[in-house]
């Protein structure tokens, strides 16, 4: 069910270059644990986002407390690629 999400998280990396020029490319697929927390990070943003627009349709205002949920959720889900790319 999250392969598409493991297939997007994996990072490649060069292991060797021979002397044909062949270069050999190592994946590096990441742990389950980090692609569910992901996978949870975009649900909980999909949800923020729909509570979000309910409230929009119905009290006909913009609620800060939940924009605010979005931009961490957000924020969380570029810093947990970011340092998985990284480290």
């Amino acid at each position: 069910m999250l392969d598409w999400l493991r297939r997007a998280l994996t990072h490649r990396r060069v292991a060797a270059v021979g002397p044909e020029r062949r270069v050999r490319y190592s994946d590096e697929p990441p742990s389950d644990r980090f692609v569910l927390i992901v996978a949870l990070m975009i649900v909980f943003f999909v949800g923020l986002l729909a509570l979000e627009i309910v409230h929009m349709i119905f009290m006909g205002s913009w609620n800060d407390v939940i924009f605010n949920g979005i931009m961490l959720i957000v924020g969380t889900i570029v810093g947990a690629i970011w340092g998985q790319r990284e480290g």
